[in-house]
């Protein structure tokens, strides 16, 4: 594949994470228990978290070597990821913690898009 066809990969993942993030936490504020809406959240957040670090690694490969796996930014989104996907458990285990997290996944989206850009 392409670095295009994964840049659009990336960007189908990062916008299946907001999506299934921003469900998750309209239903923590809502106070609803709507099992169907917690599970197609989780989903979402979930295939596209895959999406990313699938297409992440296709890009990262089909740069030939101009990267290590360990450089600073590279590491920062790792980082980033897993915090990310730790957010779909305290969502579903605590709802209420929702507009704090609304702010952080909010920034963290943009820390990383900053570091893959950037690389700095």
């Amino acid at each position: 594949m392409t670095v295009q066809l994964y840049k659009v990969i990336h960007l189908l993942g990062v916008m299946m994470v907001f999506l299934g993030y921003g469900g998750l936490i309209i239903r923590g504020l809502l106070d609803s228990t709507n099992k169907k809406l917690r599970i197609l959240g989780s989903v979402t957040s979930g295939i596209g978290l895959l999406l990313l670090l699938v297409s992440g690694f296709g890009m990262i490969a089909r740069y030939g070597g101009a990267y290590s796996y360990a450089e600073g930014w590279l590491i920062a989104k790792y980082v980033i990821w897993l915090i990310l996907g730790a957010a779909t458990a305290v969502l579903s285990r605590k709802p209420k913690l929702g507009m704090p997290l609304w702010w952080a996944i909010l920034v963290l989206g943009v820390v990383a898009a900053y570091m893959g850009v950037m690389k700095p």
